[in-house]
């Protein structure tokens, strides 16, 4: 019988750890997902908007940067790097813009783009957390 309890709790402990592993690698995609929407999803006149959705992990980042960044590529690598190193129990993945116009850009103002370029990226990350397998 104890043997049965020991083999029994040593796949539970792998289970567990399969899970916790799944559960981050679909969070990390999630982020990911989220990033590369808002940020590819953010109108282009200088760059300066796109190049402001900046990744922070544990705490809202307020910095700005004075970088541009025309197609989006620098600033999506960027963040995915920091995201990568994110793990469960590090805290929160934040993904924030505060240049003082980005709120009026996703409300529509520009004619490049419709308003919703946030609720866009939420769905790009709920529907990589709708499809993950935590037990695959």
């Amino acid at each position: 019988m104890a043997d049965s309890f020991t083999k029994f709790k040593i796949r539970m402990g792998l289970r567990t750890e399969q899970i916790k592993r799944n559960a981050e690698k679909a969070v990390r995609r999630a982020a990911v997902a989220a990033d590369t929407w808002v940020v590819l999803a953010t109108p282009v006149d200088t760059g300066r908007a796109r190049a402001n959705w900046l990744t922070s992990i544990g705490s809202i980042g307020k910095e700005t940067t004075q970088d541009t960044d025309g197609d989006g590529t620098a600033t999506i690598n960027a963040s995915t790097r920091k995201i990568e190193q994110w793990s469960l129990g590090r805290g929160t993945i934040y993904i924030t813009n505060s240049l003082p116009y980005i709120g009026l850009l996703d409300k529509g103002s520009s004619a490049q783009r419709p308003e919703g370029m946030t609720a866009g990226a939420i769905q790009a990350a709920q529907h990589q957390l709708d499809n993950a397998h935590l037990l695959k």
